[in-house]
């Protein structure tokens, strides 16, 4: 890589570092000072600002550049990218899906099994990608069909656990479907009022206003 290249990836990457932190804690003042339950979609946002933490911290080693030329294109880079892109939007999805899903069809999922499902996905999604930062660390490329031996414990951590993270997917989809199956419906919504679509019913009735009400 270029110098220049090297310029411009370490300038965005601090840049980038701006919004990312303001998200970050503008996620944690929401929560500061508030009584809160850990529900389900509780967890799941604490678990996105949790895993996109960690691949901000990840991204400011990278964004040095005496330590981006050694780091570039090794294993250090994978879960950097994964935590930030991939696990983080994964979690801030499934607590989008379970909080809205009373609302979308008027049906309750089975909070214990969200918590163990949720407790499945963390363990599955951590082992899986944090080994990697230590592959990184010894200096194994990336995108190597064969390592030397030396890596072997860390791979074999890191390719055992996505099972994990396969059965909480499906365990999350089987939870909708005993849902659905059970017609367990919702008696009342646990949401603040805050926004127009709490105020109907659960599911809502089509053409319920005939103007957009005042909150």
């Amino acid at each position: 890589m270029d110098v220049d290249t090297l310029a411009y990836f370490t300038s965005a990457t601090k840049i980038i570092a701006v919004p990312t932190g303001i998200k970050v804690f503008s996620s944690l003042a929401t929560l500061y000072g508030t009584k809160f339950k850990f529900n389900p979609p509780l967890l799941s946002a604490l678990g996105f600002t949790f895993l996109y933490t960690i691949g901000g911290l990840t991204g400011l080693v990278l964004a040095n550049s005496s330590l981006d030329i050694v780091l570039q294109d090794t294993y250090y880079f994978v879960p950097h990218f994964h935590y930030v892109s991939s696990m983080g939007a994964v979690f801030a999805i499934m607590g989008g899906v379970i909080q809205s899903y009373p609302l979308f069809t008027g049906l309750m999922m089975n909070n214990t099994c969200l918590y163990i499902q949720f407790t499945i996905m963390c363990i599955g999604v951590n082992l899986t990608f944090f080994p990697q930062h230590f592959l990184g660390l010894a200096g194994l490329p990336r995108e190597y069909s064969d390592y030397p031996v030396a890596y072997t414990s860390f791979h074999e951590i890191s390719s055992v656990q996505p099972i994990f993270s396969i059965v909480g997917i499906i365990m999350f989809i089987l939870i909708m479907r005993e849902s659905m199956i059970s017609n367990r419906s919702i008696m009342f919504s646990s949401n603040m009022k805050s926004s127009t679509e709490w105020f109907q019913n659960i599911p809502p009735a089509e053409h319920s206003y005939p103007k957009l009400p005042f909150i």
